[in-house]
């Protein structure tokens, strides 16, 4: 008894174990951390965040000591990574109600205030700017007055010593140096890196061209400031194209941490051109069960599919839309892709989502497509979504990242339009499928079998009616693929007259031919006389 007594105790204790590991990461708490940076025209704030929902799009905003997360000013934006972590860095506001006030809320929110952080911000004085001489004095140089500029590197051209500034303080989009200028990082000489945030003074060139005195490193591409992860963690992976239509192979493929660029009049990586250029983003990511509406704000064109399922469809110019769809998703990992282009001037990408709740009522403009982990259409659906068109060959593989190849089930449901008159529904079918019409059951071969077309036909009156689709597979390819067509109206039956039932029927006599036509015999007197003759008739 003591024996069963023990192995019941470990029993339970593994039970823990496993239930303590497999914990979701849901339960952890959204959190942020924040660190002031010293600059030329004041402070800028770090504002790192853990534990946040992977692909969600944060503000972070100000409060005065006593509000209420609704109360904060949002002061900038940012997307987590993959493993919901984010860094953000922009200038301390100047204007007078902040940099007056001795402390402030420093509030991170998501979407709805579905998650928030906040931390006490004390607000140090502010530093004075001090210039900063060349290490080499420059005699012929005449006096000019230092400008400053702050931003993130965007892109570096070594051999130009030039560089591309996504500027967050300053107008200046460009930085160029030379073999004079500081370049440090913590007091060190350092090499700049895509995605440094820096400071830069010198000499103003133009409107938007800084020529570098001195260029501060202030803080390390984000990629350096994420602490590496016990085990790999999903990141985007971004293939660069240097044209429109993925021609070829990807001139540039590196890990993104989000996708949101400001690329304007630049180029997104060396050997991409300014225009006329195109980016795959792909990635795995975890989401937890519940709806989530994805966005895209691009200038020019995006798609976006979530586990193979097309669900942005704007591939046209556009200057800085916003785009959405919604789709409902169970917990664990989900593949998205991206896809982009630019045509010409401004290029900037942004995506993200949103999870809204586990119950959310959502709109489906085209097909309402629900996936199953079964058969039978039963239990809660693994994947909801609008689809623009029931056609998919799934071959040997699944139709969404976590389910199985086989035994899964899928039901789309829409209204639609129809024009009075007799309809034919097609459903192209591995293996079982089922089709209504307003509840009237127009195809049914609900069984195994090869891929095959089936047809039902169905008078419809003229307005909305609602079409059903129901599909099974259980072993082997898996194929489904449905459409309609309006036949043709029965053409009105024309005149054609019968022959009396008493009358025979005799046979068509073959017609005998003319004999030839006798030769006419010359006159004797000329016509001409003839006609000359009085009195003739």
């Amino acid at each position: 008894m003591n024996r069963w007594y023990r192995i019941g105790n470990l029993a339970i204790i593994v039970c823990l174990l496993l239930c303590t590991a497999c914990l979701p990461q849901r339960d952890r708490t959204p959190a942020i951390t924040v660190e002031s940076i010293p600059i030329q025209s004041g402070l800028a704030l770090r504002v790192t965040g853990r534990h946040w929902q992977p692909g969600s799009e944060v503000a972070i905003g100000f409060n005065a000591p006593g509000g209420t997360p609704q109360d904060s000013e949002t002061i900038a934006t940012t997307l987590t990574d993959a493993s919901g972590s984010f860094v953000a860095l922009f200038p301390f506001p100047m204007d007078k109600q902040w940099a007056q006030m001795p402390e402030v809320w420093v509030v991170a929110y998501t979407h709805h205030f579905s998650q928030v952080a906040s931390v006490r911000f004390r607000n140090p004085q502010l530093l004075t700017a001090t210039p900063l001489p060349w290490s080499t004095p420059r005699a012929t140089q005449p006096i000019q007055p230092v400008v400053y500029a702050l931003g993130y590197v965007k892109n570096i051209t070594p051999g130009a010593r030039s560089l591309a500034l996504r500027p967050l303080e300053g107008q200046a989009g460009t930085i160029t140096w030379d073999e004079r200028t500081q370049i440090l990082y913590a007091g060190q000489p350092a090499e700049i890196q895509i995605g440094d945030l820096i400071e830069a003074s010198g000499q103003s060139i133009s409107k938007d061209h800084l020529m570098a005195y001195q260029i501060l490193i202030l803080a390390r591409a984000m990629a350096e400031q994420t602490p590496t992860p016990t085990k790999p963690l999903s990141a985007w992976r971004g293939e660069y194209y240097n044209n429109t239509t993925f021609s070829g192979a990807p001139v540039v493929t590196r890990s993104d941490a989000a996708i949101d660029f400001q690329w304007q009049n630049g180029s997104p990586a060396e050997g991409i051109p300014v225009d006329h250029f195109a980016v795959r983003w792909t990635g795995n990511w975890p989401f937890e069960t519940g709806t989530y509406r994805f966005y895209a704000q691009v200038d020019d064109g995006v798609r976006l599919w979530l586990d193979g399922h097309l669900m942005i469809d704007r591939w046209h110019e556009s200057t800085g839309a916003l785009y959405s769809a919604d789709a409902y998703v169970s917990n664990g990992s989900h593949a998205v892709r991206v896809e982009y282009f630019d045509a010409w001037a401004n290029a900037h990408a942004r995506v993200w989502w949103e999870y809204r709740s586990p119950d959310v009522t959502v709109t489906h403009t085209d097909w309402k497509a629900e996936y199953y982990n079964n058969m039978t259409l039963s239990g809660t659906p693994f994947l909801v979504l609008n689809e623009r068109a029931i056609d998919f060959d799934w071959g040997a593989g699944a139709p969404a990242s976590g389910m199985p190849a086989d035994h899964f089930s899928a039901r789309w449901t829409r209204t639609a339009l129809f024009d009075a008159g007799a309809y034919q529904f097609y459903a192209l079918s591995d293996d079982g499928v089922q089709l209504w019409v307003d509840e009237t059951l127009v195809i049914d071969h609900w069984m195994d079998g090869a891929a095959q077309t089936y047809v039902g036909d169905l008078s419809l009156s003229q307005g909305s009616h609602t079409i059903r689709v129901q599909y099974y597979e259980n072993a082997g390819m898996a194929v489904i693929k449905v459409w309609w067509e309006l036949l043709p109206a029965t053409p009105t039956p024309t005149y054609t007259p019968v022959l009396p039932t008493s009358t025979p029927l005799l046979p068509t006599p073959t017609p005998t031919p003319s004999p030839p036509e006798a030769t006419p015999t010359p006159l004797s007197t000329p016509l001409s006389t003839l006609e000359a003759t009085p009195g003739s008739p």
